[in-house]
């Protein structure tokens, strides 16, 4: 057979094999954006895409988009509602507690001692109610942020150093493990430095003998910081519910610090999450996009 007539037979099949690649390429990207998209509609955003090609990560990055926005709004809604709950719970309250101290002063009902003890048992639980939602009122009452331009480096060296004192006696060593280049970000520093010490002091509670600051900018320009510990780990079954409000694994914990550490991540378009808590180490995930 003549070359040229084997030469369009291999051109024509390469062709074909192109434009079938291609079809069905272009198929499996539409299932997967048209998945995506029912599964945005259902509400659901615990889907993950393999990273192996570019479009699965910006589908996965688009899902995380996504998620962080559900999340957020829905965290407003039960913001404004538990600010509307704890202001009704306030002003019932403060009469019934001021009352109730005056009556325990009187003379007469002193000399009452069923009386007296009752009006010390209403006293008590009133004052505990307030305190709880005083406590409560730390996560909702958390202000936007006061963005300025700072250097995450700095703001972890300044943390360490307003705890230096405290990581002495516990006999806590640091270490930090940085890029030479500053690494910027807009945010507000106290809220920042807020967060960084509740990890530290999470640390030193589950008897940590050293911390470790890790800090990276990646390909995408995110930059993630993670702080690992070597103490007790926490229990598995309580992983998933830490960043829940008083939910705490600690005899003495009121069960905010991390909710109100997360909290502060979200008001800075960012997130923390645990990655994992074993024998060996604790690690927390914090990004800033």
């Amino acid at each position: 057979m003549n070359t040229w007539i084997w030469l369009a037979i291999i051109v024509f099949v390469l062709i074909v094999t192109v434009l079938v690649t291609i079809k069905v390429e272009k198929y499996k990207t539409i299932r997967k954006i048209n998945y995506m998209f029912d599964a945005f509609e259902d509400g659901e955003t615990n889907f993950k895409f393999r990273e192996r090609d570019r479009l699965n990560k910006s589908l996965n990055r688009l899902r995380g988009i996504f998620e962080k926005q559900k999340i957020a709004n829905e965290q407003e809604s039960w913001n404004k509602l538990t600010r509307v709950l704890t202001h009704e719970i306030m002003n019932t309250l403060a009469p019934v507690v001021s009352l109730t101290d005056s009556l325990i002063k009187n003379e007469k009902i002193q000399e009452d001692e069923i009386l007296k003890e009752s009006l010390d048992i209403i006293s008590d639980s009133s004052h505990h109610l307030i305190e709880f939602v005083n406590t409560y009122r730390q996560i909702t009452g958390i202000s936007r942020p006061a963005r300025q331009k700072i250097d995450l480096k700095e703001i972890i060296g300044k943390t360490l150093k307003l705890n230096e004192q405290l990581l002495l006696e516990k006999n806590v060593n640091t270490t930090m493990k940085f890029p030479e280049e500053d690494v910027t970000v807009f945010a507000d520093e106290i809220q920042l430095i807020q967060v960084i010490q509740n990890l530290i002091k999470n640390a030193w509670q589950a008897e940590a003998y050293n911390i470790e600051f890790n800090l990276k900018v990646l390909s995408d320009s995110t930059i993630v910081l993670w702080v690992k510990n070597d103490g007790k780990p926490i229990p598995v079954e309580a992983q998933e519910q830490i960043f829940i409000p008083f939910y705490t694994t600690k005899e003495d914990g009121t069960g905010i610090g991390l909710s109100v550490c997360r909290q502060i991540m979200r008001y800075h378009k960012g997130s923390i999450d645990l990655l994992r808590s074993n024998t060996t180490e604790t690690v927390f995930e914090l990004s800033f996009i």
